[in-house]
């Protein structure tokens, strides 16, 4: 058989692949981030922005430390007013208006010393990010040991995932185009980086119906959601805390002998060679 006929079908495969995931796929986060902070203004983003705020601000109780960091797929939001940590700041690939962004930088590549940082905040930057992975790996490594790690990200298997997989057929908005990241495989992401899970918390049981008045109306599902803790929530936050306890080593102490005064010392250079 002709190996150029056995090529072709892999070639047509790659090619189907390559055209669905930029019309489906996720996209780059420099082109999701203007959507996704103008559509977190919007009543629906608001309402979902109000649950993880309150999720965010119970588990932030009992994170101390000295320095927080926040990378958020929104540059405008502040997550961690409610955090007990006296120094926070924002860092964010591009510039924005509304909220002071501490500077720019890339989240696959934080210009941070490893093991650095107190807390770290990931607001829907595994959601947007074409390689969750990598991001999820970077924020690891700047985490000090027994500090900790919150991820906020949308639930696939949920009102909310569901809405959204249809959505993605009608609308090629990014807000649609997001990482179906289970949150059993992110738990399985997060110790393979030494992040032992402590806390999980989920919120938002309600449709994404864009309408303030429906936002409000189907507020009861979010009242028995929350109270018969169904796992079905819109979105989850789960807190991890850094198993890995850095090493130093220490140099040991050799004790110095000094000879008394009076009596002779031998050094032994080595094995001696007797004349035969």
């Amino acid at each position: 058989m002709d190996p150029k006929l056995k090529k072709t079908p892999h070639r047509l495969l790659v090619r189907l692949s390559l055209l669905w995931k930029r019309r489906f796929g996720v996209m780059p986060l420099r082109e999701s981030i203007p959507d996704m902070s103008d559509w977190f203004e919007s009543p629906l983003g608001m309402a979902l922005l109000e649950q993880e705020r309150e999720a965010l601000d119970d588990a932030l109780q009992c994170v101390f430390g000295y320095h927080l960091l926040q990378l958020g797929v929104s540059g405008r939001l502040g997550l961690s007013g409610e955090s007990r940590i006296s120094h926070h700041f924002l860092l964010h690939p591009n510039t924005e208006a509304g909220y002071q962004i501490g500077a720019r930088a890339d989240f696959n590549h934080l210009p941070l010393a490893a093991e650095s940082i107190d807390a770290v905040i990931l607001h829907h930057t595994l959601d947007y990010s074409q390689s969750p992975h990598h991001l999820l790996r970077e924020a690891a490594r700047v985490v000090i040991p027994r500090g900790h790690l919150l991820v906020v990200g949308f639930n696939p298997w949920s009102l909310w995932g569901f809405c959204a997989s249809i959505m993605r057929f009608f609308s090629a908005k990014p807000r649609w185009r997001f990482q179906y990241l289970r949150k059993g495989r992110l738990l399985d992401w997060l110790a393979l980086v030494d992040m032992e899970a402590i806390a999980v918390y989920q919120g938002f049981y309600r449709p994404p119906m864009p309408q303030a008045g429906a936002i409000k109306y189907l507020q009861w599902m979010e009242r028995w959601g929350k109270r018969l803790r169904l796992p079905w929530g819109g979105f989850y936050l789960i807190v991890a805390r850094k198993d890995h306890i850095s090493l130093t080593p220490i140099k040991p102490a050799w004790r110095q002998y000094r000879p008394l005064r009076g009596l002779a010392v031998t050094r032994i250079l080595g094995p001696t060679t007797r004349n035969r």
